[in-house]
């Protein structure tokens, strides 16, 4: 018999990857409200309210988004074909769509004569313009601009525009503004070609839409239904439309987000990212391979905030957010709450759900109240020494905070215990364990809604002995 230390050195994120057994013990294959910057693992942030205004009526959110303006971004959001704004504490009916109503919509900000405005597209009407007092059609039949598109992009200084019903492979583009030119003229200048608007039609089989279009810096993409091309160029003369993939899992506009110059989008099988040149699997996709299988992709929303990326997911009947880390490459799971719609409104990740409160996300001790349930799970591991019986001894942990709930998994045998954090996060606490078995795995999670963080990892001290011993 000999004793020996089974050590987490640190904490990352989800890996799904493969077989449990092989995993790194620093990732998790069930985590959930947890969060590991630098290492350490804590209890996530919840959500707290941004405004205590709610969003009249009891229908579905369609859109939350806002107008940016000098002195702050507004928020907007649009319900059972309505849009508000909130402004001075309340939110404020601004327009109402006719029958039919939609349940798509995309906006995109730009600039007409001196005035910014939030341009809303959703495919069924006239798109609108909203200046944050009034919101008027936009476009018009003598500039060519008065088209029912569901979806918007700025490129290069000009509107693009698809999604047209009667034209589902044809892109819009407005002329280059200027000299009393607008985005909302889309029509032919004969005295500048080069700044003239116009349209072109997206690939030659029927059956593939457009669902989505995203501008780079130096390219647009165009998503289709099961293929994705590219426009570049900088004038209608030079536009070039080039077909990059033919075998691309179908996405959703509002299911894309950029960071940087690559855009990252979700499909059912799981984060893929185009580089620049063309579309891939994110290299990291597999981490979460059995929460994209068990989840529901079609109605995602993304967000960028800094080097996190976020998107919402269904899973059952309860909503969820898997937040992608592109600098530390790691996955994190969000859930326990209910989720309309999310976007970056002052450079903070805002959500709307059913209590429909605009909330501040990842901020907080609570979900608005309501407790934050997280766990994190170790592999269940033999240590690659399948015969041997291990006898969990002491687990060591340093850290802060409260009441840290371990449960210890030996074949399949759970026990349950408890260490109480010190506030300062002085010293090292140990915690006697029970019990033997050939595999095993630990869950730390917090009680009642607690808070604490673990620094340094932690170690636990298990003996050793063949069946013979």
């Amino acid at each position: 018999m000999s004793l020996k230390t089974y050590e987490i050195p640190y904490f990352i994120g989800l890996d799904q990857s493969g077989s449990e057994n092989r995993l790194a013990a620093s990732y998790s294959p069930d985590a959930v409200n947890m969060e590991t910057e630098g290492g350490t693992l804590s209890v996530a942030k919840g959500y707290t309210k941004h405004d205590s205004a709610t969003l009249p009526g009891t229908g579905r959110i369609d859109l939350l988004t806002s107008l940016r303006t000098d002195e702050g971004d507004m928020p907007v959001a649009i319900t059972e074909g309505k849009v508000y704004a909130l402004i001075d504490g309340s939110w404020r009916l601004k327009h109402t769509y006719a029958a039919p109503i939609s349940a798509n919509y995309d906006t995109a900000m730009v600039r007409i004569a001196s005035t910014d405005y939030l341009v809303i597209a959703d495919g069924m009407h006239n798109m609108l313009k909203f200046d944050g007092e009034t919101a008027a059609p936009f476009g018009s039949e003598e500039g060519g601009s008065n088209v029912p598109c569901a979806y918007l992009t700025v490129y290069r200084g000009r509107l693009f525009a698809a999604g047209e019903a009667a034209n589902p492979d044809r892109i819009y583009y407005s002329c280059l503004p200027g000299s009393g030119r607008t985005v909302e003229d889309w029509g032919y200048v004969e005295a500048s070609p080069a700044v003239e608007g116009g349209h072109a039609e997206v690939g030659s089989v029927g059956g593939d839409p457009i669902v989505a279009i995203r501008a780079l810096s130096n390219q647009l993409l165009i998503f289709k239904k099961y293929s994705l091309y590219r426009l570049i160029g900088d004038r209608p003369g030079n536009f070039t439309i080039e077909h990059i993939d033919a075998n691309v899992p179908r996405t959703r506009h509002t299911a894309i987000a950029q960071h940087g110059d690559v855009l990252y989008f979700l499909t059912e099988r799981g984060l893929y990212l185009y580089n620049g040149v063309t579309a891939r699997p994110c290299p990291d996709m597999r981490l979460v391979k059995r929460l994209m299988a068990n989840s529901n992709a079609a109605k995602s929303r993304a967000a960028t905030v800094g080097d996190r990326l976020y998107f919402t997911l269904r899973s059952g009947e309860g909503d969820e957010v898997l937040i992608y880390d592109t600098a530390e490459r790691k996955y994190m799971l969000r859930n326990g709450f209910k989720v309309s719609d999310l976007a970056v409104i002052d450079g903070k990740p805002m959500l709307l759900n059913d209590r429909r409160c605009l909330y501040i996300f990842e901020e907080g001790a609570s979900y608005d109240g309501e407790p934050i349930n997280a766990h994190w799970t170790t592999p269940l591991t033999d240590l690659s020494d399948k015969a041997a019986i291990k006898a969990p001894r002491v687990l060591f942990l340093r850290g802060t905070g409260g009441t840290v709930k371990v449960e210890l998994e030996l074949d399949g045998v759970l026990s349950a215990y408890r260490v109480r954090l010190p506030k300062d996060g002085n010293g090292v606490r140990e915690l006697p364990l029970f019990g033997s078995g050939r595999t095993m795995r630990l869950r730390f999670s917090n009680e009642e809604g607690g808070s604490f963080a673990l620094e340094a990892g932690a170690q636990l001290e298990f003996s050793a002995r063949k069946r013979t011993e």
